[in-house]
Order: structure tokens, then sequence, then C-alpha cells
């Protein structure tokens, strides 16, 4: 996952900038907490740092693929600056479940600020570039649940990159402790989630199941992710389901 993400960053300096994220002590700390909370405590599935990585991935790969940038746009930066934004928001999302579940999003965006100022600070080395990639950084975090609508491309990117982490291995864990909700038998019914690039539109996110349980998890959640996410049009859902020698295709 780690050589994945350092082959989209590219750059040393954001490869250096994301080993540092990663080892944080605060960050690591926020990350293993909330991953006890939403494990531990509540039974639900992963949001440790695999799931910071994977989105974190998951963002860049279609940042990359996109092609579009509000930060480039609105020349507040490059395509760099564009990741760095989109980096620093999908790795930081879920903090926010070490305070509490629910509303964590606002949680999150509470302990990502000061985090986030302090290491855009000390990697620009000047604050105006600093300050004003900040609140596309905050605002990914905030609007990737899908209750407050995205005005940054950025912002909608992770929405999206969120709801892509889905397969069976995240689901799991809480599966094999005792929790039978649809979410969890939907999610162990996908095996494989590929961000590529598409034909008739730039994004193509290929959803492989191994049974038609797995519709659940992508009309309910990532297909609601992508209608809120300002970026509909620019992303296609294929999803592929092979069960008892049978073999379904849908395309959203």
């Amino acid at each position: 996952m780690d050589d994945e993400i350092k082959a989209l960053l590219k750059k040393e300096d954001l490869i250096n900038f994301y080993e540092n994220l990663k080892s944080n002590k605060e960050v690591k700390t926020l990350i293993k907490q909330a991953n006890n909370v939403s494990i531990g405590r509540l039974g639900l599935n992963d949001h440790g740092e695999m799931h910071s990585k994977i989105t974190t991935r998951n963002a860049l790969k279609i940042l990359s693929l996109l092609k579009k940038s509000t930060i480039m746009k609105e020349k507040i930066g490059n395509e760099d600056d564009a990741k760095m934004a989109v980096m620093l928001s999908a790795y930081l999302h879920d903090i926010g479940i070490s305070i509490n579940r629910e509303n964590h999003e606002l949680f999150s965006v509470i302990l990502a600020k000061p985090i986030a100022e302090k290491l855009l600070i000390d990697y620009y080395k000047e604050s105006k570039k600093a300050y004003a990639i900040l609140p596309v950084v905050l605002e990914g975090i905030l609007c990737h649940m899908g209750n407050y609508k995205p005005t940054s491309v950025e912002a909608g990117i992770i929405s999206i990159a969120d709801g892509c982490d889905m397969t069976k291995g995240r689901a799991r864990i809480s599966f094999t402790i005792g929790d039978r909700s649809i979410h969890e038998y939907s999610a162990m019914a996908i095996d494989e989630v590929n961000i590529k690039k598409g034909k008739e539109k730039p994004v193509e996110i290929e959803i492989k199941m191994s049974s038609a349980a797995g519709v659940f998890q992508v009309q309910e959640i990532l297909l609601k992710k992508i209608k809120n996410s300002g970026l509909k049009k620019y992303v296609a859902v294929v999803s592929k389901v092979k069960e008892r020698g049978k073999s379904y295709k849908d395309v959203y």
C-alpha cells in the first residue's frame, strides 16, 4: 500500500511528507484510538491505519485520473499542492471517531486542524499557501460522509475514495466478532475494488463480487457518496457478480 501511495505522489518531498505524516505520534495515536472505538467499543469495521492508507491511495488515484482540481483552477497551487491536500485529508478523515462515531466528521475537523496547520506551515515555510490549502483539507474531512455537499473537487474525491474501501477484508473484523448486519453481509460479498481509467468517463470503479449481496453496499454507500460528491458525471461504477456459475454486470 505504501509503495502505491509513493508511486502516485512521485515527488521526493511529497513522499517525505507522507512518511512524516504516518510517523507523527499524535496522528498515530488518534488513528489507533479511532480504531479502538470503532472495533472494540462499537463492533464496527476497520477505521485504523490501513483504512487511512487505502483511502489515501484511492483519493490519489482518482485525482490522477480525473485531472481536475479546485486548487489548480483557483490558482491556489499546482498539481503537487492538490496531491498534498488530498493526501492530508484522506489520511486524517476518520480521527474524530476517537471521540465518538456520531458526527465524527465534525470531530475529525476539530482534531485535524492544528495537526494539518503545523504540517503545512512546516512544509511550505510560509503561511500564505499553507492557510489557503488548509480549508481544502478540512472540507474534504467534513464532507467525506456525504452529510455536507462539497464545494471543491478535492473534497468530492475524499468522499468517493472513502466509499471505495468496502471489500470483505475490511468487514471481516466486525463479522467475526459477532456483528451480522446487512452491511457486513454485503461487504463480505465484495472481493475486489479497482479504480482505473474509464472508457466513457475519466474514472471507472470496478467492483467484483462473489454474490449479489454486495449490491447493497454499492447502492447504499458508494453510489450515494458519488451522487453527493459533485463528480457524478466523471465517475462510472461497474459491478460484476459471479455467483452459482453465472455472471452479472451492472453499470451505474
